[in-house]
């Protein structure tokens, strides 16, 4: 039977492009046989020429086995044909490039939550991560694409990460998580093990404590533990579990770990800029670290913001950026630290454009000198000076002063390096005032230290240091005229004086404003709350409470410890 006219040409030009790409891996091949039989001469070129020749021979085996598979297609469609009569419809390559393909069953928010994939499509794969695939699994059900069946299809992965054997390999060897997605802000903490002294309990502690304000149902922290030995991913994961069992419980906190084939082996790379060999090591593991944590957050929220695991927070540190991010949409990145790559806020949209050149160009440059790469590559011209240059660069990447993290590690995770560096720009006073508590006149009887009034706290431009409090001390704020309050959240401590906080005999009390409370100076208060778990008050009014006159903090007992409040937060009804 003949063939359609239109199907012998469509099948001479597939074979014709089959035969001119094999010819281009035969060449290849022979280029790096040649190559390899270089005289002994300069070892460092023959080591950069093997290393490179080494990954343009592992694309072209990939390149080989597709051909393959086309070739198997192509001869299918053939034999379709002749038994037929009917042209079949080749099966198409899908890009698997949204949440709904490739995030895990998400609990906690409803309409937001994406869809499951199922779990003979993808092979259960992280959210986020970025692959093509064929719709139809290898026939053996293996964990990975096997591209050596002859019934299997073509598999692309993201440039850098050919060395993985496996898709299953780019999920999270380990892991604790609810699921939560749909967020406002994703937090990400790559946390690794410090021989001399860890972090990252306080650093979680502050960024949980400073989320004055910010709904705790809107956030989820991820921390990533990027260590190889196993005994130190499972010393991290207890250290947490035993701090956070609630937050992880409630779906907050995620902390996961990579597979450790997520990593390339670099025997035989040459270090750029000369450096040592475990310095070049460790800041190429990083940028695949942080990369990694990328394309995991990428589907769970609308903003992710990158830390690092020695630092501590403003108070309404969230507030701040989710206010700073929603004003404009100029920006690609928002920068609240002008340290490395803490503070670094993002798109999840925009995520895997990042994570992709990350890892693509690992083995070049440390993870924050390839940010700035990026904004070079996409914003600068070479017909233009370097003034222009930065200039463009700044209307993406915007710098925010004063700074909401300050850098705080002695120790770096690198063996032996000593890390001294500060954020001059942080502070806790002078930042935007993103609420604005009721007209009131305030007064105390507690003595402030310095310059830190309670004045300075109410208003949102900065904090108050207490003295030694006795008895019957209190903190009033009187309304300038009657309201009805609905919450109130006044926190206290700090990350440099995590014991200067309300004691547990402390009140909240308000005074109604009706006939016979119109005086705050008599004894008539009415309680509200007492000082919950993290010594602070979060207060919910009920409904039926009249409009208020005043809200007084009540000092029950004598106490030598100081008081810290970083924030007041008084949200009318």
């Amino acid at each position: 039977m003949a063939l359609p006219t239109r199907l012998m040409r469509d099948v001479k030009t597939a074979v014709i492009i089959v035969l001119a790409l094999t010819c281009c891996f035969l060449l290849l091949q022979k280029t790096t046989t040649r190559d390899q039989a270089i005289q002994p001469g300069a070892q460092s070129d023959l080591d950069v020429a093997t290393f490179r020749l080494k990954a343009l021979n592992a694309r072209g085996q990939q390149l080989h086995r597709a051909l393959v598979s086309i070739q198997s297609a192509v001869n299918e469609q053939r034999q379709a044909v002749a038994g037929t009569g009917e042209v079949k419809q080749l099966p198409r390559l899908k890009a698997v490039d949204s949440e709904s393909d490739l995030v895990e069953p998400a609990a906690n928010k409803g309409a937001d939550a994406r869809a499951v994939a199922k779990p003979d499509s993808v092979h259960a794969l992280a959210p986020g991560i970025v692959v093509q695939y064929h719709e139809d699994r290898p026939a053996n059900g293996g964990g990975g694409a096997n591209l050596d069946h002859p019934e299997s299809k073509v598999v692309d992965t993201i440039v850098g990460l050919e060395h993985v054997p496996s898709l299953n390999h780019l999920n999270p060897a380990k892991k604790i998580s609810q699921a939560r997605s749909g967020v406002s802000l994703v937090i990400g903490i790559p946390t690794i093990h410090r021989p001399k002294q860890s972090y990252l309990i306080g650093t979680i502690q502050s960024l949980i404590t400073n989320l004055i304000g910010f709904d705790k149902g809107d956030v989820l922290f991820v921390v990533m533990v990027g260590d190889l030995e196993k005994a130190n991913v499972d010393a991290v994961f207890a250290e947490v579990e035993s701090h956070y069992a609630a937050e992880l419980q409630s779906g907050m906190i995620d902390v996961i770990s990579p597979s450790p084939k997520l990593y390339p082996d670099i025997a035989g790379a040459v270090p750029s800029f000369k450096d040592p060999k475990d310095r070049f090591y460790w800041r190429t593991k990083q940028v695949f670290d942080f990369a990694y944590l990328m394309m995991y957050a990428r589907s769970r929220g609308l903003y992710y913001l990158q830390v690092e695991d020695d630092i501590q927070a403003m108070p309404n540190y969230a507030m701040h950026i989710v206010e700073r991010a929603k004003k404009d949409t100029s920006w690609e990145v928002l920068e609240f630290s002008s340290l490395g790559f803490i503070g670094k806020l993002f798109r999840s949209a925009d995520l895997t454009g990042f994570a992709h050149f990350f890892f693509a160009n690992a083995f070049y440059k440390p993870v924050d000198w390839l940010l700035d790469d990026w904004f070079y590559v996409h914003y600068c011209s070479p017909e233009k000076d370097m003034k222009d240059c930065k200039l463009r660069k700044k209307e993406h990447r915007v710098l925010f002063k004063p700074s909401l993290f300050q850098h705080l590690g002695h120790f770096s995770s690198l063996e032996g390096k000593i890390q001294k560096l500060r954020d001059r720009s942080f502070q806790q006073k002078n930042l935007p005032a993103l609420h604005n508590n009721p007209a009131a006149v305030i007064s105390t009887s507690l003595k402030n230290f310095q310059q830190n009034t309670i004045e300075s706290a109410y208003l949102q431009t900065g904090f108050f240091w207490g003295m030694a409090q006795t008895a019957g001390d209190r903190i009033t704020f009187t309304f300038s005229s009657s309201v009805q309050i609905k919450s109130v959240i006044i926190a206290s401590g700090s990350a440099d004086h995590p014991g200067d906080k309300f004691p547990a005999e402390t009140k909240l009390q308000y005074l109604a404003n009706d006939e016979n409370n119109r005086d705050p100076t008599k004894e008539n208060w009415h309680d509200l709350c007492s000082p919950d778990t993290k010594q602070s008050f979060t207060c919910q009014v009920p409904p039926s409470t009249p409009a208020l006159r005043a809200i007084s903090i009540l000092f029950g007992i004598e106490s030598k410890q100081w008081v810290v409040i970083p924030a007041i937060l008084f949200h009318p009804a």
